[in-house]
């Protein structure tokens, strides 16, 4: 049976919604509750955990996250073929559309006389780029990694310590005041359309090799 994986109604509500956050992004510099949901993690103040998030968004932003995706390329390249690594390649390649949409939607940062600004971005604000990046690319690498596992546990495993640097990574963005949770959550979205976007080429692709008796390597 051929895989069509994911349905039709998966594209179309997370592009339905996504439209919507954007186009609504695009008219208000933050939302109702953006500002209190800031305030209350920044209430949260310790030199550790400042340290913490500064840690997550400095490894998995700009260049360094360039290098993060072709180290793992490579890595799954190597370990589960080439239609793998290259897959997570595209999905760095895909991060980068997200500044085309900050363009686009044009939604100001978040500022200093509102919240805390620990990290001084440049560029816009919505979607966030780490939230977008962390979805497609991290959600690349769980969704290869739990492919390619035979044991329930470890499945488990993994889409539990993936989804905690997603979450980790759009947490962090809110807390140094470098985007508002609209933000991060356009980025969750957005990204998680590509994201399935992404998945289904690959089972295509996936699909047509093991028909014609293709060997990775």
């Amino acid at each position: 049976m051929r895989n069509t994986w994911p349905p039709k109604i998966i594209f179309g509500v997370l592009a339905i919604l996504g439209a919507a956050l954007a186009l609504s992004a695009h008219f208000e510099p933050y939302f109702p509750g953006d500002l209190p949901v800031t305030l209350l993690f920044q209430s949260i103040h310790s030199q550790p955990l400042v340290n913490a998030m500064k840690g997550i968004s400095y490894v998995t932003g700009d260049w360094r996250g360039a290098i993060l995706v072709i180290v793992s390329g490579i890595i799954f390249w190597r370990s589960l073929g080439k239609l793998e690594g290259m897959a997570l390649i595209l999905s760095g390649v895909i991060s980068t559309i997200n500044e085309a949409f900050k363009i686009v939607i044009g939604r100001p940062r978040p500022v200093a006389d509102l919240v805390n600004v620990f990290v001084v971005e440049t560029g816009k604000s919505f979607p966030s780029g780490h939230a977008f990046m962390a979805v497609v690319v991290l959600g690349m690498m769980a969704y290869l990694i739990i492919t390619h596992q035979t044991k329930h546990y470890l499945k488990v495993l993994t889409a539990s310590v993936f989804t905690v640097f997603i979450l980790w990574v759009g947490a962090s963005r809110i807390y140094l005041g470098a985007h508002w949770m609209s933000d991060v959550i356009g980025g969750y979205v957005i990204g998680s359309l590509f994201l399935a976007l992404e998945i289904w080429l690959y089972q295509q692709l996936k699909l047509r090799f093991v028909n014609r008796g293709y060997k990775q390597g």
